[in-house]
């Protein structure tokens, strides 16, 4: 039986109730079940009863019959196909959504190119094929938070691991082979999150890095850093989920904990109580972690009639913040050693004034089994992995990169450096840019079309159309000559309002007002957002409120949540002539209005935001802070501490200032250790109306007692000019760095790319930097490239063997003997610390061991 009587009433039930909230659309979203057989109709209804509201207004019914009848297609086909029944079926094959990335229909696609090189093999045989293949189409490399489709994905030829694991995801549904992506919110021990993919073949889960191909199942450089998770998890768009661990569950969404698979674990059990010891029920309990300078919360559990809320989690500490009804409070727990916390709801997270300091332990974590592989296994492995690199270097060779770039825009003088920085940025979507430059109707507004695109985020040049920029362009050229061109261009001239998929909304808005709307509107610009949160229903569902309702789509389906609501009430300032934007720093709305921008906050009595107070960070330390990698400001909001994305700010002189609006403050400073282990500084402050506060902070202490002194054994390397010399040569008395590197692997893209962020701190310590990688072909690396021309002084030598570094790895006792390999040597060939593998923030750790000058 394809789907089992009791799913099937589950699903007709929340199939009519989704129904019934989308009814503007009935017709574009239901009227294709009039085309369905029995097993396509309760496929598609399955799909539309756990559908995030997002897609009910993004997309329409043909879409998703389009998934279906491929679900269905392939389950014939493949000789696994009578396995797939029921949750396994529809929440693994047919599910379209992965993330939060836009859908696009790709799996035909995926099926053509996929299934011959698959056909006759085992699962597990074909999973291990079908990921050489995503490393054919995809490389990592950071990018910003929008999550791109998986076609977008092969455009680029790379995506971050959240991209990877979309594209690899996809890969493995489209022939049948059930798959998810798995995912640790935060991680205890370094600050970052990852993603990867699990699949399930022969009736157990397995898992493998995303477009990082080895040779076996359950393998992949990111096995230590799991065994020392917290949380690792699975999101399911629906609650037809069997047989597995789950930490939470909504009406439409279920969160599946899979950390036993990768860690030793324990269930903890927390319980509330109030002041005179009765038990609360319906708080609100966040399991935290510091990461990125910010107590970030894994899950949030709601407390049960016994006042309990459980938690299968790792050995390592915990943040616990309780709230409810406007009362918060926190406590710690080592799950090392206890298993039960009784919580007392009282206000402590509000307690003015005060300053705090925590230290958490992440779990020491396990080194991993290495899967044994024989000889013939391996050099497949080297030949399919080669292949894969070479199909890959083949296709992005196509694209107008370097001196193609520069020689097709020198035509476009005198703005053939922007022409030329766009056409690289669209990688692969590079003919819709060259149109969008050569159009003739617009061809005099060359200026402007740059300008626009500036605007844009790299990664939107690779996924929008020439048709829909020029759209952009003409509808917002109307209103140049109203406002000063910053404001124009940021304000109006902008497609990219959030992290929606950029599309010409401004006609679609258009037909829905009369002129006499617009006149009003633009005259009380305020009046927008009354209009959107009448006419459009607010969504309550928690499925993902990450995902972006497309502004035409959600005046037709007249539901969304509040922050589609709020990207909503921009395009359309936008589109009536309206400079407006959403605040990076805190999601809030602004409009433009008599020379002034006002900010708007939704859900709170005061909705306009007046920020006439100010609040002053200085250091009482000689520390470069960093907002995000050693400091946060949260302010409280809602019974929590919302972290407030105030970019880089500007220190002088040993402090910053920033314009606030009055309210209750937490500021977090962070000083992390090589182990993990991190210490974190808690300040509150409460901040009136028309005052400025000025407030010394510090990282915590650490005690480097521990630090030890190996030897380091004298080793050859080659330079680039092919000549010998020997690391004692190259390296100076003091203040040194060495890094050993596994080029174009994620762990040490990651130590590259935090060298050049932390560029200034570099240039400004002159440390010795000495960085190897294996091979002569490593050089040309495109990051290592960026990152010599970021930091010339530093040296790059050729040739070390691994087994050479072994006693590196045990004298530090670093259980996760991979790459890179990175220490500091304050005395001449003495190292005093050491780190490798995953371990982001590595960059700028190491500086904190060099010794003063």
């Amino acid at each position: 039986m394809l789907v089992n009587n009791e799913h099937k009433q589950i699903i007709e039930e929340r199939f009519e109730a989704v129904r019934e909230a989308a009814k503007h659309r009935e017709e574009e979203l239901f009227g294709v079940l009039n085309q369905c057989t029995e097993d396509e109709a309760i496929c598609l209804k399955y799909l539309y009863a756990f559908m995030p509201e997002q897609d009910l207004a993004n997309h329409d019914g043909e879409l998703f019959l389009k998934f279906v009848r491929h679900a269905l297609k392939v389950r014939q086909i493949v000789p696994w196909g009578d396995k797939l029944t029921g949750g396994l079926f529809l929440n693994y094959v047919l599910q379209y959504r992965m993330s939060n990335e836009n859908v696009e229909f790709y799996k035909d696609d995926f099926f053509e190119e996929l299934y011959p090189r698959i056909e006759g093999k085992s699962m597990k045989e074909a999973a291990l094929i079908i990921n050489y293949w995503c490393f054919e189409k995809a490389t990592y490399q950071t990018t910003d938070s929008r999550t791109t489709c998986p076609l977008t994905t092969l455009r680029n030829a790379y995506g971050r691991c959240g991209e990877e694991s979309v594209l690899g995801v996809a890969a493995f549904r489209s022939v049948g082979i059930p798959a998810r992506q798995a995912y640790t919110p935060r991680w205890a021990h370094c600050d970052d999150n990852h993603a990867w993919v699990e699949v399930w073949t022969d009736g157990e889960w397995h898992f493998l890095g995303a477009c990082e191909p080895e040779a076996t199942l359950d393998s992949g450089w990111f096995q230590l850093s799991a065994s020392r998770g917290m949380l690792i998890q699975s999101k399911v768009f629906a609650t037809t989920v069997e047989n597995e661990l789950i930490t939470r569950q909504t009406d439409s969404a279920t969160e599946v904990n899979t950390l036993d698979r990768y860690a030793a674990t324990k269930e903890i059990t927390v319980t509330v109580q109030d002041a005179e010891g009765n038990l609360v029920e319906g708080a609100h309990v966040r399991f935290e972690v510091v990461n990125y300078s910010e107590l970030f919360p894994l899950t949030e559990i709601v407390t049960d009639a016994k006042g309990e809320a459980k938690f299968v989690t790792g050995f390592g500490d915990l943040v616990i913040y309780v709230h409810k009804d406007g009362v918060a409070t926190y406590d710690q727990i080592d799950v090392r050693l206890d298993d039960m916390l009784t919580v007392v709801l009282e206000d402590k997270a509000r307690t003015h004034g005060r300053v705090e300091t925590i230290t958490l332990v992440p779990p020491k974590g396990a080194s991993p089994d290495e899967n044994a592989i024989d000889e013939a296994t391996r050099k497949n492995h080297e030949a399919c992995h080669q292949h894969a690199l070479k199909t890959r270097k083949a296709f992005v060779e196509t694209f107008f990169l370097g001196e193609k770039a520069t020689e097709w825009a020198k035509d476009f003088a005198p703005f053939e450096e922007g022409v030329e920085k766009h056409l690289e940025s669209a990688r692969g979507n590079y003919e819709e840019i060259q149109a969008f430059f050569k159009d003739e109707e617009t061809y005099n507004l060359l200026e402007y079309k740059v300008k626009m695109l500036n605007t844009m985020k790299t990664k939107d040049l690779s996924d929008t159309s020439c048709e829909i920029l020029k759209a952009h362009l003409q509808h917002a050229l109307q209103f140049a000559d109203d406002f000063e061109e910053e404001t124009f261009v940021k304000g109006i001239l902008a497609p990219r309002i959030a992290t929606e998929k950029i599309t010409p909304y401004r006609q679609g808005l258009e037909v829905f007002f009369d002129e006499e709307a617009k006149v009003n509107f633009k005259q009380n610009p305020r009046s927008i957002y009354d209009y959107v949160d009448e006419y459009i229903a607010t969504a309550t569902s928690a499925q993902n409120v990450y995902l972006c309702a497309q502004p035409v789509g959600m005046m037709k389906v007249r539901l969304g949540h509040v922050a589609s609501k709020k990207l909503l009430f921009v395009a359309l300032c936008r589109t009536f002539g309206i400079p407006a934007k959403l605040n990076k720093e805190n999601g809030n709305m602004s409009y433009f209005q008599n020379g002034t921008w006002i900010e708007i906050e939704v859900g709170v009595a005061q909705e306009e935001v007046v920020k006439n107070s100010t609040l002053t960070l200085k250091a009482e330390d000689d520390t470069v802070y960093e907002y995000m990698k050693n400091y946060t400001v949260g302010r409280y909001v809602g019974d929590v501490y919302r972290t407030l994305y105030l970019g880089t700010g500007e220190w002088v002189d040993g402090s910053v200032s920033y314009p606030v609006e009055a309210g209750e403050y937490r500021i977090v400073t962070v000083n992390r250790e090589a182990s993990g282990t991190v210490h974190a500084n808690l300040y509150y402050v409460d901040v009136k109306e028309n005052e400025t506060v000025a407030l010394g902070i510090k990282l915590a202490e650490v005690n480097n007692a521990h630090q030890k002194e190996i030897i380091v054994k004298e080793a050859t390397f080659m330079n680039a000019n092919g000549d010998v010399c020997e690391l004692s040569e190259v390296t100076q008395d003091t203040r040194n760095i060495v890094a050993f590197l596994d080029a174009g692997a994620e762990p040490t893209e990651h130590l590259l790319n935090e060298m050049i962020e932390a560029k200034e701190q570099y240039l400004e310590l002159e440390p010795s930097v000495v960085l190897v990688v294996e091979e002569a072909k490593d050089l040309d690396n495109p990051t290592l490239q960026k990152t010599i021309a970021a930091l010339p002084f530093i040296k790059v030598y050729v040739g070390y063997n691994k087994e050479d570094l072994t006693y590196l790895y045990e004298d530090f006792e670093i259980l996760d003997k991979k790459l890179p390999l990175a220490y500091v040597m304050n005395k001449p060939m003495i190292a005093s610390m050491a780190i490798a593998g995953y371990n982001v923030g590595i960059g700028t750790m190491l500086l904190k061991y060099l010794e003063a000058k």
